[in-house]
């Protein structure tokens, strides 16, 4: 329940929401995307999962979509994740295309930004998605940016600059506490 607050309070954080600092270990700074709403939310068995959609979009015909992912308790290195991203084929796309656009450090986490795209899934939807992935100490972290329609590369620059704001600190790290 803690993580789960934690998590929560860092949406609030991120969105500008002030008040005293009450976050403890390690969080997810993440904000709500003007113009968006909370589609779904679970946390179950270790993971976390939000789903952002356009106001005026639905669940189930929803056409661009933010997602946040937090898996408590694991960590993946991100070499496994490169090869995930970039190399396995998902057997619902008919041509799959997934480049590592960046890597490296931010606020003391490892993290990756990952490009793909799936054309013709079962749902007969083409998606393209930016992800950004963080290893916490704590659990992972994914944000994720899909698409089911044409993305230009201004949008891909836009939500690239919205990942670059997502971030993870540590009330327990100096250097990473938390805001």
């Amino acid at each position: 329940m803690c993580r789960l607050l934690g998590a929560v309070f860092a949406l609030l954080v991120a969105s500008g929401v002030s008040f005293a600092s009450g976050l403890k270990d390690e969080n997810l700074l993440v904000g709500m995307p003007e113009g968006y709403k909370v589609a779904f939310s679970q946390n179950k068995n270790g993971l976390l999962v939000s789903e952002m959609i356009p106001r005026e979009q639905s669940l189930k015909t929803w056409k661009d979509m933010v997602t946040v992912q937090i898996h408590f308790s694991r960590r993946v290195p991100m070499k496994v994740l490169e090869t995930q991203y970039t190399k396995v084929k998902s057997p619902i796309c008919k041509q799959q295309d997934g480049r590592l656009l960046k890597k490296g450090r931010e606020n003391g986490y490892e993290f990756g930004l990952f490009l793909t795209s799936c054309t013709t899934t079962p749902a007969s939807k083409s998606e393209t998605v930016l992800t950004k992935a963080i290893l916490g100490n704590d659990s992972t972290y994914f944000v994720i940016k899909s698409w089911r329609s044409k993305v230009r590369k201004a949008d891909i620059a836009k939500w690239s600059s919205y990942l670059s704001r997502v971030k993870v600190c540590d009330s327990r790290i100096e250097g990473r506490k938390c805001p």
